[in-house]
């Protein structure tokens, strides 16, 4: 746990030092309340005390500041050549991973914590909220985080640039999140309703929709855990391929 809290403290302060920390969490706190507050009908159009709306667009907000945060995971320790300098320490890769993503998640779960004034404001506006259901929205919002981290940070693990990891951690991570709605705007045959359930099921987006209106199911967390773990296995062996180069 040391070594990995040693990593953590170091990829927090870099965020920090570099101010992507601070133009993360100023743009976070910025974009998507004036969105929730004056743009497709925001809260005030709504007279309705509920963050329901600021949640179901919440995947695709992370879908462009995620990538711009963690892009530079691996990719720009392999593009300056400190990854092997940081991989000659005592610390397994694994442990490496862990406090890069502990770190990462810090900073979002900052981000979300800032938004708590919405409640607390539109308390006071609108009418009481109800906390249960606030409760479920954020905590299937972290739950999101950290599988849109850890498809970024495979994504990174492949490239040494840093706008190309961007780039195809925000395409996969669209995808990932509009196939969820291809089944509403589309017409399947029933021969391919098989698709149209592949597409359900396997949709970042699908899987948050419970959570947004305030309902925890077992289902939705153990899809979120199990994207997360099967992208820290991937990043893993993508970490490993580095040795037989």
């Amino acid at each position: 746990m040391g070594r990995i809290y040693a990593i953590y403290k170091k990829e927090l302060g870099s965020f920090f030092y570099s101010s992507i920390a601070y133009v993360f969490l100023v743009l976070f706190i910025l974009i998507p309340n004036i969105m929730f507050f004056y743009f497709f009908g925001g809260i005030f159009k709504e007279d309705l005390a509920s963050m329901r709306r600021f949640f179901m667009m919440l995947p695709f907000v992370f879908i462009v500041f995620i990538p711009g945060l963690t892009m530079g995971s691996w990719a720009k320790e392999k593009n300056s050549g400190t990854i092997e300098l940081l991989f000659t320490f005592p610390v397994s890769d694994f442990e490496v991973l862990i406090g890069k993503f502990l770190a990462s998640l810090t900073i979002v779960a900052t981000a979300l914590v800032s938004t708590l004034f919405i409640p607390l404001l539109t308390h006071i506006m609108l009418g009481s909220f109800d906390w249960g259901q606030i409760f479920s929205q954020y905590f299937g919002a972290l739950l999101l985080a950290c599988s849109y981290i850890a498809i970024t940070f495979f994504i990174s693990s492949l490239t040494m640039e840093l706008i190309d990891a961007f780039l195809l951690s925000a395409s996969i991570l669209l995808l990932l999140t509009v196939i969820g709605y291809l089944p509403s705007v589309t017409q399947f045959p029933a021969w391919l309703d098989w698709v149209k359930y592949t597409f359900i099921n396997t949709s970042l987006s699908t899987h948050f929709s419970n959570f947004s209106k305030g309902v925890i199911d077992s289902r939705d967390v153990l899809y979120y855990a199990g994207v997360t773990l099967v992208f820290f296995y991937l990043n893993l062996r993508s970490l490993e391929s580095r040795k037989w180069g």
